[in-house]
């Protein structure tokens, strides 16, 4: 009723009139909408109530709530595609689901940046392709890449962008052993690979393509990699670089070598005797004891036993005595680097500690 007397006491165009109108109509007849209602008392969907609602130029309150609300919509559209294609630079999470077209089929390219040397990506419900760029921060080197697909990947295959064309690198009906780890090289310090969904689904069967990627910086002066790098012994430099940068140096005795055709490595198990130096992530701990002097070690295996990988090629061989293993966390394994007899690397350790180059204190 009370809108009948506007035309009389204020006269306003009829734009104004028709905001008024809404207006009263959204704060008299439809306080249980949350956003307003038409002519006909229907609760408005927020996206129609914005929209018909006019801002009046002349009330502040409009446009401040306005500017608001547009900002929030903005920036949060913006971290969503931001967080979807960047992921965190290490890891990359996401689903086909997000990008898919609205016949759910999703054809399209996701283009992901990722600059660690080691991460992992996940994508769910694969629809259409992702196009991975993996690039060792920003020094521009070249590297090895290696990946390993996980134990239920699949509705996915994986290539290596080459320079005229693609290269199969894993698919799920090429009869390989999804534990094989598949390595690649950059060119000009990148690499891209790109995750391809298998089949053009409209179901919505959850499937998982994922998998952890490892990268190694090649020599600078644009050296080849060189598979007989990774098989001659280490230098006492390199030793000494390796203790204070290894996931794992332990002292132990080896107990046996399985070769693995399926996996092209060779897995070296070794009793341990006294860890000298490992990450927190790994299960291996020293005990709580104040004796430095300690060989003694507990570990969730309670035969205080680790497996470490050998590429298959180098043909590593069964010796005697003790030896200090050092070894790094690659692709969710343990693989060797250096392993000096404990002998020699006690006259190592005295040498370089007095000469004080090492970058951190080595242990015997």
């Amino acid at each position: 009723m009370l809108t009948m007397y506007f035309p009389l006491v204020l006269p306003m165009r009829k734009q104004e009139t028709n905001y008024r109108r809404f207006i009263l109509n959204s704060t008299d007849s439809c306080r249980n909408c949350d956003c307003g209602c038409d002519s006909s008392g229907e609760c408005c969907g927020c996206s129609t109530y914005l929209h018909r609602r006019r801002v009046d130029p002349r009330n502040k309150t409009d446009i401040t709530s306005f500017l608001v609300i547009f900002s929030l919509l903005f920036v949060s559209q913006i971290t969503m595609t931001a967080a979807n294609i960047m992921g965190d630079e290490c890891d990359w999470f996401g689903s086909g689901l997000s990008t898919a077209a609205p016949d759910g089929l999703g054809r399209g390219v996701t283009p992901v940046y990722l600059r660690c040397s080691q991460g992992h990506l996940e994508w769910v419900y694969p629809r259409g392709a992702l196009r991975v760029l993996l690039r060792l921060g920003a020094s521009g080197r070249d590297f090895r890449g290696c990946v390993k697909v996980g134990s239920n990947f699949g509705g996915a295959r994986i290539f290596l962008e080459g320079p005229r064309s693609l290269v199969p690198l894993f698919s799920v009906e090429d009869g390989a052993p999804a534990q094989l780890v598949r390595c690649f090289h950059s060119r000009g310090g990148q690499a891209a690979l790109y995750v391809e969904a298998a089949s053009s689904k409209t179901d919505f069967t959850k499937e998982v393509a994922s998998l952890t990627y490892d990268l190694e910086a090649l020599p600078r002066g644009g050296a080849a990699y060189d598979p007989t790098e990774e098989c001659r012994p280490c230098t006492k430099e390199e030793m000494a670089h390796s203790f204070c940068t290894s996931d794992l140096v332990t002292r132990g005795i080896i107990r046996s070598i399985e070769n693995k055709d399926e996996l092209e490595v060779a897995q070296v198990t070794v009793k341990v005797t006294k860890v000298l130096r490992q990450s927190t992530e790994d299960n291996l701990s020293v005990p709580s004891s104040t004796d430095g002097d300690s060989n003694s070690v507990v570990m969730n295996d309670s035969d205080g036993q680790v497996l470490l990988n050998v590429a298959r090629h180098c043909g590593a061989r069964h010796g005697t005595g003790e030896f200090v293993f050092m070894a790094r966390r690659k692709l969710g394994d343990f693989a060797l680097s250096c392993a000096p007899r404990l002998e020699d690397w006690v006259s190592i350790v005295r040498k370089i500690n007095k000469e004080g180059t090492a970058h951190c204190v080595l242990k015997s």
